[in-house]
């Protein structure tokens, strides 16, 4: 029995993991564990904002398109599209993150897939699924003006939760010529970048539920906080010069 778990693991499965680990992270400090939930708990419950927002335009019974053993459609009521579903991506989410936790405090990896759903999955298929359906029922669509934004706030919060505490192998970095040999500047820099991307992040998508991404103010401010840091980054080092 203890042969078969000793197998070797085939290298490419290997270097794949060892990849992921890298870009993502195996484990981490309870206080980035704190800013990955709570992130990603506000970006799932997003979409509420979209359907009250748009209440008065969802039907009060809205098919989803779904075929239940009845083989009828499996509608849902307005307050489940807007509330339940939402909610069920939280909850989803909670667990996720929850078990990544219990992983961690057992020194255990996690499967790649398992760290990716668990951190990121589920306020993706919120922010896209949940919101595109209550378009749908509405009367409109997934448009790119809508898209657009909800894109670049969840990348956005991705970059936040990685570069907050990512060390110097990272691939994806902010590497200024100050930060090689200074420990302090690094964290600095980065730390700066992970809160200002996380809170930007989540106000970017806030503002696309509320104007229907029909606003392009949005997807300008979200190009402005990609370069924020770099900005600083440039601006830090010739005070260290």
């Amino acid at each position: 029995m203890s042969s078969k778990k000793n197998k070797k693991i085939p290298g490419m499965t290997r270097e794949m993991e060892m990849e992921s680990a890298r870009m993502f992270g195996k484990h981490v400090t309870k206080e980035k564990a704190l800013l990955l939930f709570v992130v990603t708990m506000l970006a799932c419950a997003m979409p509420m904002q979209l359907g009250l927002r748009l209440w008065d335009k969802i039907p009060e019974i809205v098919e989803t398109g779904l075929i239940g053993m009845d083989g009828k459609d499996d509608s849902l009521p307005r307050a489940a599209v807007v509330f339940l579903v939402p909610g069920l991506m939280c909850l989803l989410n909670l667990i996720c993150h929850g078990q990544l936790w219990f992983n961690q405090k057992r020194m255990t990896l996690p499967n790649t897939p398992v760290r990716l759903v668990g951190r990121w999955g589920f306020p993706v298929i919120s922010v896209l699924f949940c919101s595109g359906l209550m378009l749908e029922s509405a009367g409109g669509g997934l448009s790119l003006l809508f898209l657009t934004p909800c894109v670049l706030g969840l990348v956005l919060l991705m970059l936040g939760g990685h570069v907050w505490d990512c060390p110097r192998d990272a691939k994806i970095a902010l590497r200024f010529s100050f930060t090689e040999g200074n420990e302090q500047a690094w964290r600095e820099v980065h730390r700066f970048a992970g809160w200002l991307w996380s809170v930007g992040g989540l106000l970017v998508l806030e503002a696309t539920m509320l104007t229907d991404g029909t606003n392009m103010m949005v997807p300008l401010l979200g190009l402005v906080l990609l370069v924020v840091p770099v900005i600083y980054g440039y601006l830090r080092g010739s005070r260290l010069r």
